[in-house]
């Protein structure tokens, strides 16, 4: 079982996220609603992927994930209602793929899968 971190600021994408997750996945799942509670939970928790929201209320998501990888190097997923800004802003960030809102809960769970499948395995007690 892996540990996914998602950095959403809108309540009701966390609760479908969790939701994904829980029913779809066997991964586990936190969540941060801004880009410095993302921070303290990587540092603390080193999560084995990140999805991120583009728009954040202290900072963009691509900047976010960066700072992210200094932490605790994982693969990322960005997830954005604005596509053109996606292409845009992911091409910089090495993301691995882009979750377009409104979320397809079969897709979002094959992705997670498929980055995932790309990470080697956790350190024991990470």
């Amino acid at each position: 079982m892996a540990l996914v971190l998602y950095v959403e600021d809108y309540p009701p994408a966390q609760m479908l996220m969790a939701a994904i997750v829980a029913d779809l996945t066997p991964h586990a799942l936190i969540t941060a609603r801004s880009g410095r509670e993302a921070e303290s939970l990587a540092a603390t928790f080193r999560p084995d992927l990140y999805i991120v929201d583009l728009d954040l209320p202290d900072t963009q998501g691509t900047a976010l994930i960066r700072t992210l990888r200094g932490l605790h190097k994982a693969p990322a997923l960005l997830v954005s209602a604005y596509e053109e800004a996606v292409d845009r802003e992911g091409l910089s960030a090495d993301i691995m793929a882009y979750l377009h809102k409104p979320l397809d809960p079969a897709h979002v769970a094959h992705m997670i899968d498929q980055a995932l499948m790309h990470t080697p395995p956790p350190f024991p007690g990470r």
